[in-house]
């Protein structure tokens, strides 16, 4: 008679968790967007838990930079300033131009090069079919094969995958449709010099795309920052 090893029941998530993972779930749809109130009644009426677990998710949602917390005016998911933006770019810039260098070596010995392939068809498909919530769910998956063919589990650790999500959401409309075509012109680069398979050249483009990203963010009008920025404008 063979016997089964019994199956582990996954621990129950905390009801902090069950908060940050709605409210985390409510910003990768797009029902939650940068610069929206998160009101503590209506989350803990819709996820019936009490205020307590919702302020400790806030909290925490907040010291990972995803949620701002003011004394008097409550929670907010985060709008990113100017000079977030800024620092936040070139952090991204950094780290995403050594993620293309080490995929584009594990790429050439076929490793996860068909996905990328695939990846980068579904994502240059949304050229002609404009921003849409689909486009950022195509341009993750995309950035997640390159993170995945990297091999490099420090890597996943230290891009910060949710803002740059929050960037996304909050500045992808304000681009012209110069920025567009510049923007998958510079997708279809990316591609080309990583399955050309020279790491160095993969590097630069993908670090060019993310600085003309920062250039073109930091010509917008102040009123796609956020309110702190804009208050300090007017003071």
């Amino acid at each position: 008679m063979n016997s089964q090893p019994p199956v582990k029941a996954r621990p129950a998530k905390s009801s902090p968790e069950v908060v940050v993972d709605a409210i985390l779930s409510g910003i990768r749809s797009g029902r939650l967007v940068p610069g929206q109130r998160l009101v503590e009644a209506d989350l803990t009426h819709s996820l019936s838990i009490s205020r307590g677990p919702v302020r400790e998710a806030l909290k925490r949602l907040a010291a990972e930079g995803i949620v701002t917390l003011n004394q008097n005016r409550g929670a907010y998911v985060r709008s990113l300033s100017q000079k977030e933006v800024a620092d936040l770019l070139k952090v991204i810039e950094v780290v995403t131009g050594l993620v293309a260098s080490l995929a584009t070596r594990r790429l050439a010995n076929g490793h996860l090069r068909e996905a990328f392939i695939r990846a980068g068809e579904n994502l240059l498909a949304f050229e002609a079919l404009g921003d849409s919530l689909a486009f950022m769910e195509k341009r993750r998956e995309f950035y997640d094969v390159l993170i995945d063919a990297s091999d490099n589990i420090e890597l996943k650790r230290i891009m910060p995958l949710m803002q740059i999500h929050l960037l996304r959401l909050q500045f992808q409309t304000r681009l012209t449709a110069t920025d567009r075509r510049k923007q998958f012109e510079e997708y279809r680069a990316i591609i080309r010099t990583v399955l050309s398979g020279s790491p160095q050249l993969a590097e630069r483009m993908t670090r060019l795309h993310i600085r003309r990203t920062r250039l073109s963010i930091s010509r917008l009008p102040d009123d796609a920052f956020s309110l702190a920025d804009r208050q300090r404008i007017v003071g």
